[in-house]
């Protein structure tokens, strides 16, 4: 699993998730995906991570798409044992199924789906607070571009940390200077290409 693909990227297709709706695509992240979290249920934690895993195949987005990466991995790890020790090892199990399961179906949305067809959605949801002078558009608008922003800054630490590698540094604070400023230019260049588009107040 690459930074680049970690939050999932479009891939057309016309697999049955697809030509799912996105409102349907939500309901079955907050069923399958949330309740469990609340359920406190371990059979029914782990049924769902099982289901889930089924729809990413399901979806053709491919076996690589259910690694969670390392980083979530060793979390759940540290969550899991966490419990063992200090609470129950069903509470470490619910926590860790939910937690990957979340993350399938939230990868099976955004590749699945369209990036103007999840803002369309997300300026939906958020229509009912124009009565507190929000803009459902601009709102949608953030969100899309921060969803975006987050694999650029990520490709940006890789590439930082792999090109002191190359040359025998041990990681060190000065490493956030380059990134820093690669996350001012991505920045930039999104302003202006909002600009462009009549975007940029």
């Amino acid at each position: 699993m690459t930074a680049e693909t970690f939050l999932g990227a479009y891939r057309a297709g016309r697999s049955p998730m697809h030509r799912a709706p996105l409102w349907l695509k939500y309901l079955a992240l907050l069923a399958l995906g949330v309740v469990p979290f609340f359920a406190h249920n371990v059979v029914l934690s782990l049924s769902c991570l099982v289901l889930a895993a089924v729809m990413v195949l399901f979806s053709g987005l491919g076996i690589r798409q259910l690694n969670p990466g390392l980083a979530i991995i060793a979390m759940n790890v540290m969550v899991v044992v966490y419990d063992v020790f200090l609470q129950t090892w069903q509470e470490g199990v619910v926590f860790a199924s939910g937690m990957i399961a979340t993350l399938w179906f939230a990868r099976i949305i955004t590749s699945t789906t369209p990036a103007a067809t999840i803002m369309d959605g997300l300026a939906s949801c958020a229509r009912p607070l124009r009565l507190f002078g929000a803009k459902p558009e601009k709102f949608a608008l953030a969100v899309t571009v921060m969803w975006q922003s987050i694999p650029h800054l990520l490709v940006s630490v890789r590439t930082v940390c792999d090109a002191a590698r190359a040359r025998g540094l041990h990681f060190s604070w000065r490493f956030v200077a380059p990134v820093l400023v690669s996350a001012v230019g991505h920045a930039l260049q999104v302003g202006e290409a909002l600009q462009a588009r009549g975007l940029g107040e």
